[in-house]
């Protein structure tokens, strides 16, 4: 089974920061005033995200990047 096929839709905050390479405490004020995806709420205290917007939310990040860039 590829890697891909086997991740799930959902990407913890662990997983989250690794990814972003944001602080834990950044990522969840940033998804709170709306800067970030939103936050969903699984079992108990766990908490997670969207892979999908996480994902665009890097490629937006980078694309605003590379646009400012290109500016320069």
């Amino acid at each position: 089974m590829k890697e891909a096929e086997n991740k799930s839709p959902f990407v913890l905050v662990p997983e989250t920061v690794k990814m972003t390479e944001c602080p834990r405490s950044t990522i969840l004020k940033y998804s709170k005033i709306g800067q970030f995806p939103q936050v969903i709420r699984l079992l108990g205290n766990r908490i997670a995200f969207s892979r999908a917007d996480v994902q665009n939310w890097i490629n937006t990040r980078l694309a605003t990047t590379a646009r400012s860039a290109n500016d320069e």
